[in-house]
C-alpha cells in the first residue's frame, strides 16, 4: 500500500484545493523556498529560504531547517491551516484561536509536496528514569497538551528538576521516579514548585511514577499537584491528561 502521494505542482489552485481537502486526514510535507510571518503574543519574520513545512491532521504545524530538533516556527494541535493560491504561489495560514496567533507562510518556489497517511501509535519504553525523562522531553504533550520542553536536570537551590516544561505563561515542574513514590518525592516536588512560585511564576507540579504511597498521594492532593501513573495510564488525580504510554520497568536508575 502506498503511504505517500505526490501532489501535482503544475496547477497551484488545484494543489491548494487538494491540501485543503486532506488536511484533517493526512500529513502534509512541503519542501520549498518560503517566508514566515508570525503574529500573536509577539511577532517575528523569517525571510525566504529553503525549509520543510509539516502540517498534521491534528492541526499542528512545524517549519524545520537543516539543524536543531526544535522547529524554527510552529503552531500547536487544534490550530487550523488554510491553503490558498495567490498569483500562482501557494500561501499557508495557520490560525490558533486561544490565544489568537497566526503563522503565514508564502512560497516563492516549491520542490515537492507529498501527502502521507502516517501511523498514530503508542510508544513502549523499557528503561530507567532517564529513559522516561527522554520520552517526556521528546513528547511534552504526554504531560500537558501544547506544552513545550525547556530542559532537564534544571538546577535550583534545592537540587535538579528532572523535566521543566512551559505552557503559555505557566511552568510545569515534573519529578520522575521509576519506583513507587513516597512522601519524600512529593516534598522534593513541592520545593521545586515553591522555588518558582516565590519568583512570581505561575507553576504546576507533576509527579510521574509507577505507583505512589497513600501518604504521598494525600500530600500530593493537598498541595494540588498532579500524579501520572505510567503503568496503568491513569492519573490518580482524576485528570484525563495521562502519559498514554506503557512503560515497562527496567532496572532502578
Amino acid at each position: 500500500m502506498k503511504i505517500c502521494i505526490d501532489v501535482d505542482l503544475v496547477e497551484c489552485p488545484n494543489a491548494s484545493q487538494i491540501l485543503s481537502t486532506v488536511r484533517r486526514e493526512m500529513v502534509i510535507l512541503i519542501v520549498g523556498e518560503m517566508s514566515i510571518e508570525y503574529t500573536g503574543r509577539a511577532s517575528s519574520y523569517a525571510p525566504n529560504a529553503y525549509r520543510l513545512l509539516i502540517v498534521k491532521p491534528d492541526g499542528a504545524l512545524l517549519v524545520h531547517e537543516s539543524t536543531r530538533v526544535d522547529p524554527l516556527n510552529w503552531q500547536p494541535p487544534r490550530s487550523v491551516a488554510y491553503f490558498e493560491c495567490i498569483e500562482n504561489k501557494l500561501k499557508v495560514k495557520s490560525v490558533r484561536e486561544d490565544p489568537h496567533e497566526e503563522v503565514i507562510i508564502e512560497f516563492s518556489s516549491i520542490d515537492f509536496i507529498k501527502v502521507c497517511d502516517l501511523a498514530s501509535t503508542k510508544l513502549t519504553v523499557i528503561g530507567r528514569e532517564s529513559d522516561i525523562v527522554r520520552v517526556i522531553l521528546m513528547n511534552p504533550s504526554v504531560i500537558e497538551d501544547n506544552a513545550v520542553a525547556i530542559g532537564s536536570d534544571v538546577p535550583t537551590t534545592y537540587g535538579k528538576i528532572d523535566v521543566l516544561l512551559r505552557k503559555d505563561n505557566k511552568l510545569i515542574v515534573v519529578e520522575v521516579k521509576n519506583e513507587k513514590a513516597g512522601v519524600s518525592a512529593v516534598v522534593q516536588l513541592k520545593r521545586y514548585v515553591e522555588f518558582y512560585a516565590n519568583q512570581g511564576q505561575e507553576v504546576e507540579g507533576v509527579l510521574v511514577a509507577p505507583d505512589i504511597s497513600r501518604d504521598a498521594l494525600a500530600l500530593l492532593n493537598r498541595e494540588g499537584y498532579r500524579f501520572i501513573d505510567f503503568n496503568t495510564l491513569r492519573s490518580r488525580s482524576g485528570t484525563s491528561k495521562t502519559l498514554e504510554k506503557f512503560f515497562k520497568m527496567g532496572k532502578k536508575n
